[in-house]
């Protein structure tokens, strides 16, 4: 009996160590986050009866189920495959609105764009709270910080940007659609998706036939036996779901065959414009990548507008437009950044008239500044990429707002070196955003070394943002609040807006 009165589960005995190929049950009790069902397995192994503990990572298997798993990948007790047989079902499970979610090994599903579709939204968001949770407990910190995950009024049809290749399917005929999930060589023809809108779904079926009554081959890469062919290689797709634009851009190879892409423009205009749905704008990108070379990026406006604008709600009943080229970043759910956003602010405890002084490390385009400057006396944002500190530039200048400035730089660097001068000498705020990989040490440092009574922190990665918040409290920081966001409904991605404070010095 464990402590809980409940009695233990029997090891299971093995002949030797779980090797690929071998086929074990498993019981999933949680997530990965990276959307993987995680189970141990307790096995007494071999002769020696050696006690081990296994544990295992499932495509597609969700807390409660009980699976036979085909292991495919073994490291240090660590085991990651398939589910070949469903022993017992979990009480979670129900059909997917989607035909094409389900397990890859199956004709026509695997569609890497959903994880979590075989779940009822409401339970969705209980195993990402958990999930986000067991990484805090991992930290040794408290879960109690962690408040239940805030939701989307409406979970589908939430994307305002897709992009999807042309390929061969399983079949190797001519495909437009996504990749399988680990599939890099094989694209599955998409007939319906639940992600993006209703249009998509009847739009990239006959986009799709159009190109193959015209003979277009899809790029295939060269190789030892084969010579590069082929000249289609991504279609984006682009809504705006404030503003009702929509765009088109299709990537090539840089063959220069503007006669076919101008065929293609006018085709998929008609086919838009048959759904109801006309585009604003069409563009071709020309990829061009060859070995010693570097690759380059050459983008044409082939119909319609040079940008699609979208806009962004904040509370208060403010507003902010963008405008966003082809390739430009911006987030790919509208209504969710808005969520999300608007918690950043609340938890900044900002309200109009405020005299605070922001940092906004890691600012990207400059959305977040942008959004904290009418409730800001002044804001600076630092960011890595140059382009993106023009494009943030360039959006603070589109919505008249001149309380900010945006720097370019790494920021532990830049922090360091004093470049920035007095404008973070009396910062009373500081917001990151820093990629997957959360903060490194220099910038932790720095960070701490500027002794700004608050820090938002806003993150993508549930393990990086508790490793961080551990270094955070070292140096002095207390933890207040950590609020999920769900921004990627029917995924394994989850947001969070962290607040931290200096204890008052008595």
């Amino acid at each position: 009996m464990d402590r809980s009165g409940m009695e233990k589960p029997q090891r299971v005995e093995l002949p030797r160590g779980v090797k690929r190929g071998d086929e074990i049950e498993v019981e999933i009790t949680g997530v990965t986050d990276r959307g993987l069902g995680r189970g141990t397995v307790e096995a007494v192994v071999g002769p020696q009866r050696e006690e081990k503990n296994y544990e295992f990572f499932v495509r597609k298997a969700l807390p409660g189920d009980r699976v036979r798993v085909h292991v495919e990948k073994t490291r240090r007790k660590r085991c990651t495959g398939r589910w070949v047989e469903m022993i017992q079902e979990s009480p979670l499970r129900r059909p997917a609105r989607c035909p094409h979610f389900g397990r890859r090994e199956v004709s026509g599903r695997g569609c890497g764009g959903c994880t979590f579709q075989s779940v009822s939204y409401r339970h969705q968001l209980a195993i990402k709270e958990r999930m986000v949770k067991d990484h805090f407990k991992d930290h040794g910190l408290d879960t109690g910080y962690v408040l239940p995950v805030l939701g989307m009024e409406e979970p589908w049809y939430y994307r305002n940007k897709m992009e999807f290749s042309f390929g061969d399917d399983g079949d190797r005929e001519f495909a437009l659609g996504m990749h399988p999930t680990g599939y890099r060589h094989e694209v599955l023809n998409l007939e319906q998706c639940f992600l993006m809108s209703e249009f998509v779904g009847e739009f990239l079926p006959r986009i799709r036939q159009w190109c193959r009554d015209q003979g277009l081959k899809h790029y295939r890469a060269g190789s030892k036996t084969r010579e590069e062919s082929g000249f289609l290689r991504t279609l984006t797709i682009r809504e705006g779901k404030r503003t009702g634009e929509r765009l088109v851009n299709l990537m090539t190879t840089g063959e220069d065959r503007g006669d076919v892409v101008r065929g293609f423009s006018e085709a998929a205009r008609g086919i838009a414009e048959d759904l109801g749905e006309p585009l604003t704008s069409v563009y071709w990108t020309q990829m061009t990548a060859r070995k010693g070379s570097p690759t380059t990026w050459t983008d044409h406006l082939i119909f319609g507008e040079e940008v699609l604008n979208e806009e962004l709600r904040l509370p208060g009943g403010r507003s902010l437009r963008f405008e966003i080229h082809p390739r430009a970043f911006f987030q790919p759910n509208t209504l969710g950044a808005e969520l999300l956003y608007g918690q950043v602010l609340e938890k900044a405890g900002l309200g109009v008239g405020s005299d605070a002084r922001i940092l906004d490390l890691y600012c990207g385009t400059g959305t977040i500044g942008l959004c904290l400057a009418p409730f800001s006396r002044h804001v600076v944002g630092v960011e890595l990429q140059k382009d993106a500190v023009l494009n943030a530039r360039k959006n603070a200048a589109f919505n008249g707002i001149d309380n900010v400035e945006f720097f370019a730089g790494d920021v532990g660097a830049l922090l360091k070196s004093g470049e920035l001068g007095a404008i973070v000498d009396e910062i009373d705020l500081i917001v990151v955003d820093p990629p997957r990989s959360g903060l490194f040490d220099e910038a932790i440092e720095e960070i701490l070394s500027l002794g700004a009574e608050r820090l938002v922190y806003v993150s993508c990665n549930p393990k990086t943002l508790a490793k961080n918040l551990v270094d955070l409290k070292a140096g002095g920081y207390e933890v207040e609040v950590v609020q999920p966001v769900d921004l990627f409904p029917h995924t394994f991605h989850v947001e969070h807006v962290a607040l931290l404070g200096r204890p008052q010095r008595a």
